[in-house]
């Protein structure tokens, strides 16, 4: 994800992750890559959002913020996010459904990831291709789509804006 990222001409510094779970190493990473003036790690479970609080304050990471929530309830102005990285869309609805209550500038770049694992409970949204996640997205102008494979599934990854 982040080796993707450096591809694309940008300088991040405003982040949301949505599902983020603990955060880190992926905040870690996007740290060594960009000067980050705020990081906001969204996730419905509790437990993981105080793990990256704990994770925030280890690293000395005073940009990084949390919020525990449910990313389908919320809403609100975020003009100044100029990336939205969601490695867990498998757990939640699509991309447009996601962000209807949410307004965006229209240089967001949003990366997206999935994967084909249809048989985990709590995996309610899996794709079959990196098409299927493109289109599912509701992107605009990709700017990059891609699958891996590992031992037992895809993963599949499209970055794009709406």
């Amino acid at each position: 994800l982040v080796d993707k990222l450096k591809e694309i001409p940008h300088e991040f510094k405003n982040i949301q992750l949505y599902g983020g779970w603990f955060g880190y190493p992926l905040i870690e990473m996007l740290n060594k890559e960009y000067k980050i003036k705020s990081l906001t790690n969204i996730d419905c479970d509790k437990f993981a959002t105080s793990v990256c609080f704990n994770f925030k304050n280890y690293f000395n990471h005073s940009f990084v913020k949390t919020s525990t929530k449910n990313l389908e309830y919320i809403g609100g102005e975020y003009k100044d996010v100029d990336l939205v990285i969601n490695t867990s869309s498998e757990h939640m609805s699509d991309l447009p459904e996601l962000i209807k209550n949410k307004h965006y500038n229209k240089s967001c770049v949003f990366a997206i990831q999935s994967n084909n694992m249809f048989d985990i409970d709590d995996h309610t949204n899996c794709v079959n291709s990196k098409e299927e996640l493109t289109q599912k997205s509701g992107l605009n102008r990709i700017l990059y789509a891609g699958s891996q494979n590992m031992e037992n599934y895809s993963r599949f990854m499209v970055i794009g804006l709406f």
